[in-house]
């Protein structure tokens, strides 16, 4: 009987983590084996990179999810543990542009266009290659200040059209672009909104942008290093100027890309197990 009792509890432990909404929280695990299992979908747990017995798992969390408790359990043989993820509020500015009007109200004639070109980053960012590309942290791809923050609500010629899905640096023209970490090209290619545009596929659902470029030195199907000078900076595409914007997709959502970078530079401490870390840990 006491045994049992011991089990039940076991199974009833409920580890809990906090996370805005447009940001990722890395969950560190005891092992490398299993599954989340999310209300609304499931997420491989990889193996850690420096520690290769244990495992993590990255949850993003997409920008317009409204505060709620998301009941997650890992699973893995016969064994389950709750994971209690808690979407809070992120606290994000506001941004009054003025970009050419064409950029707002599209004519016509490149609403195709623009269609074919958001399907076609959708099937790229859906796509989750298994094999892991990087082995190191990611790194910023240019050496400058930020201009735009992550996240903000975004009013063009006076009207409110989205919110900024990753982070603007400043750059003269024309500067190199930095490959942020290990990969493999998937799009280069000059497009409406973004201008010139590159993507690299980093593995297991991670993939780095890179927009409003000027120049070109990489094509698809290349294979890249960090640091590797893969673009020249511009001012293509829906711009007050130039600049370079810089973002991630994980698993398909947009991510704010610098926590997401410091999220992974975690990996690379000792890591820290599920329940080891964490002062929230609630026993039911």
């Amino acid at each position: 009987m006491k045994i049992f009792v011991l089990i039940l509890l076991s199974l009833l432990q409920v580890f809990a983590f906090d996370v805005g909404n447009g940001k990722s929280v890395i969950i560190m695990l005891e092992s490398p084996q299993g599954i989340l299992q999310l209300p609304d979908r499931n997420i491989t747990v990889l193996p850690h990179p420096v520690y290769p017995k244990e495992g993590f798992a990255i949850i993003p969390i997409d920008y317009y999810k409204q505060p709620q408790r998301i009941d997650t359990q890992w699973l893995k043989a016969d064994e389950r543990k709750n994971i209690e993820i808690n979407v809070i509020n992120s606290s994000y500015p506001t941004e009054v542009l003025s970009v050419d009007n064409s950029k707002v109200c599209p004519p016509p004639e490149v609403l195709q266009r623009i269609a074919l070109e958001k399907a076609e980053a959708e099937a790229i960012y859906n796509h989750i290659t298994p094999e892991r590309y990087w082995n190191k942290p990611f790194v910023r791809p240019i050496d400058s200040i930020t201009t735009s923050e992550y996240g903000s609500a975004r009013t063009y010629n006076g009207v409110l059209k989205s919110y900024h899905g990753g982070v603007d640096f400043r750059a003269k023209i024309p500067l190199p672009v930095l490959a942020s970490n290990d990969g493999v090209v998937v799009l280069v290619k000059e497009r409406y909104y973004s201008g010139g545009t590159v993507i690299i596929d980093h593995g297991e659902g991670v993939y780095s942008c890179y927009f409003h470029l000027s120049e070109f030195n990489v094509k698809v199907g290349d294979p890249v290093i960090q640091g590797q000078n893969i673009a020249l900076s511009g001012a293509t595409g829906r711009i007050t100027g130039p600049h370079l914007h810089f973002g991630f997709m994980v698993q398909g959502i947009q991510t704010d890309p610098i926590e997401f970078m410091a999220q992974i530079e975690t990996l690379f401490a000792q890591p820290l197990r599920v329940a080891q870390n964490n002062e929230k840990s609630i026993d039911r």
